[in-house]
C-alpha cells in the first residue's frame, strides 16, 4: 500500500467510517438533544423563579430579562457541547480493541494517515455539525414542553443566542477577550487530544478517564490562581498527545490485535 496521502482513498474511507459508525453517532446525537433540552429547561426555570421579583420590585425590563436568560442558556449549552465533543472523540478508536474490528480496519486499502484523519473528521467536524442540529432540536423540544411548567412568561428560541456565542469564540474585540478565548481553546484542544489518545490507549472506558481528568483540571483551576503560562502548557500537551495518539494508532495491531476478545 502506498503510504502517500490520497484524497480519493481518504474519501472512500471517510464514507465507510460514516456508514459503519452511524449507530454510535445517532446515540451521541440523542444524548446531546436530551442534554441541551435539559440545560435550557433549568435555565428557563431559574429565570422564571426570578421573573416576578425583578419585574415588579426592581422594575427591570421584561425583554431584557428574557434575553439574559436565553443568553445564559445558550452559553451553558455551548459549554456542554464542547464537553460532549471531547467525550465523543473518546469513542473514535475504542472499537479497535475488538479483534474483528481491528481486522476490518487493517484490510481497508488505505494508509494509516488516511484512516486516522477519517476518524478525526467523523468525530470532530461531523460530530460538531451533529451537535449543532441536536441543539436546534433540543431548543424546539424545550419550547414545546415549556407551557407545562409555566404560562406566566414564555421564552422564544435560543438559537440566535447560541450562534452569537459561537461568534464570541472566534472573534475577539479586546486583549482581555482574546486572553479568555485563548484559554478556552487551549482547554478544548487539550481535552480533545486527550480523548483521542485515551480512545486508542484505553478503549471503551476512555470517556470515563477523560471525565475524571476534566473535573481534576477544573478543581485545579479553582484552587490556584490563573496564570498565562498555563495556556501554553495546554497547547503543548495537546500537540504531544495528538502525536502520541497517532503513533499508538500506527502500531496498534502489533500489540493489541491478538490480545483482545471480541
Amino acid at each position: 500500500m502506498n503510504n502517500q496521502f490520497s484524497f480519493c482513498r481518504f474519501w472512500h474511507v471517510l464514507v465507510w467510517t460514516l456508514v459503519y459508525h452511524w449507530r454510535q453517532l445517532l446515540t451521541l446525537f440523542s444524548v446531546a438533544v436530551i442534554a441541551f433540552a435539559t440545560f435550557e429547561m433549568f435555565a428557563c426555570i431559574q429565570a422564571r423563579n426570578d421573573y416576578a421579583y425583578k419585574v415588579s420590585l426592581m422594575h427591570e425590563n421584561e425583554t431584557v430579562l428574557i434575553n439574559s436568560a436565553l443568553r445564559g442558556a445558550a452559553s451553558s449549552c455551548a459549554t456542554v457541547g464542547a464537553v460532549l465533543l471531547c467525550i465523543g472523540a473518546a469513542f473514535a478508536f475504542y472499537q479497535l480493541h475488538h479483534r474483528n474490528e481491528s481486522r476490518r480496519w487493517l484490510m481497508l486499502p488505505a494508509s494509516n494517515m488516511e484512516k486516522f484523519v477519517a476518524r478525526w473528521v467523523v468525530y470532530v467536524p461531523v460530530l460538531f455539525v451533529i451537535y449543532v442540529v441536536a441543539f436546534m432540536l433540543g431548543d424546539l423540544l424545550r419550547m414545546a414542553v415549556w407551557p407545562v411548567f409555566s404560562e406566566e412568561v414564555s421564552f422564544p428560541t435560543a438559537i440566535p443566542k447560541f450562534f452569537c456565542v459561537m461568534k464570541y469564540l472566534v472573534v475577539w474585540t479586546n486583549p482581555f477577550h482574546l486572553e479568555k478565548i485563548t484559554l478556552m481553546w487551549g482547554l478544548f484542544w487539550f481535552f480533545h487530544a486527550l480523548s483521542l489518545f485515551s480512545s486508542v490507549w484505553i478503549g471503551r472506558w476512555a470517556w470515563l478517564f477523560v471525565t475524571v481528568v476534566f473535573f481534576a483540571v477544573i478543581g485545579l483551576f479553582i484552587q490556584i490562581n490563573y496564570q498565562g503560562g498555563i495556556v501554553t502548557v495546554f497547547y503543548l500537551l495537546a500537540v504531544v498527545l495528538a502525536i502520541v495518539a497517532y503513533w499508538l494508532f500506527c502500531r496498534f495491531p502489533k500489540y493489541k490485535l491478538f490480545h483482545n476478545k471480541d
